[in-house]
């Protein structure tokens, strides 16, 4: 099964790559989530919209319009990781705006699937990048982002509306730096063996840690259940109420991290291993 999900996740990059809209459109089911990226409002299918007058994927078709159209896409994939019908994907995605307005956004993806007849249709997609640190690539252009900058404002204004286009620009704000650090505190309080600070990141003792065995596990149980001793990050990525974050183990087996966040306390509310190797 894990090669068939695969199968279908791969070919999102290759309609986007060559602009089928039909294509990448029949690869999600009848009821969806997109949330790209994570923070900013998310596009739902399947529901009433006011703004069609039925239930159907309009707002998939908006979102196709206002940012897979009318740029170039490339995807540069680190590493998948299949875990039950979740696939989760290690990548940088390459934007052409224009031919002088290029961007590369480190990204951390998660498919989740479900039976579909036959087949597997995707029912959420989540995509955590750091909106800001794009802009700033766009904007540090030049000149040469004034074009981009207005088309794109154009077509968001179109397709998404005045509440749409806000929706987006709201994932201008995430946990940040207080997330990052609590994340990048665990890691450590992991590789020192240190309950005390295991337990400060998370907001209580009934949180759920899941991907490490088939049930989900509480935070006291963290360290005798973690499969490695010392694990490391190059890539972490702060998207809504999210972190995310590349790691690997001593062993030189890799993997995804996800912590989600309660936005008051600040601390960890889910956990969330995607493990190389693991199915479950």
């Amino acid at each position: 099964m894990n090669d068939t999900l695969l199968d279908i996740v791969k070919q999102s990059p290759e309609a986007c790559k060559v602009h089928d809209k039909v294509k990448w459109m029949s690869l999600f089911d009848d009821y969806h989530i997109v949330e790209d990226p994570v923070g900013s409002t998310p596009h739902v299918g399947g529901v009433y919209s006011s703004k069609d007058g039925f239930r159907g994927n309009g707002a998939l078709s908006r979102f196709y319009e206002s940012f897979i159209a009318p740029n170039k896409i490339a995807f540069d994939v680190r590493q998948d990781i299949v875990c039950g019908l979740h696939v989760a994907r290690d990548l940088n995605i390459n934007i052409e705006m224009s031919p002088q307005v290029n961007v590369t956004v480190p990204m951390h993806l998660i498919y989740e699937l479900r039976p579909s007849g036959d087949t597997y249709k995707v029912a959420r997609l989540a995509a955590h990048w750091a909106f800001l640190p794009m802009i700033r690539q766009m904007v540090g252009k030049g000149l040469a982002c004034l074009p981009v900058v207005a088309n794109l404002s154009v077509r968001l204004f179109k397709y998404q509306g005045l509440m749409g286009t806000l929706g987006f620009s709201s994932a201008a704000f995430n946990i940040g730096k207080k997330g990052r650090e609590t994340a990048e505190k665990l890691l450590k309080a992991i590789n020192n063996k240190d309950l005390s600070d295991v337990m400060s990141c998370f907001c209580h003792d009934e949180v759920k840690i899941t991907g490490l065995e088939d049930e989900a596990i509480r935070p006291s149980m963290l360290l005798e259940r973690v499969p490695f001793s010392t694990l490391s990050t190059d890539k972490v990525i702060v998207s809504g109420d999210t972190v995310s974050m590349s790691i690997k183990a001593e062993s030189g087996s890799e993997g995804l991290l996800f912590a989600m966040f309660d936005g008051k306390q600040k601390k960890i509310q889910s956990l969330r291993f995607y493990l190389a190797g693991r199915v479950g």
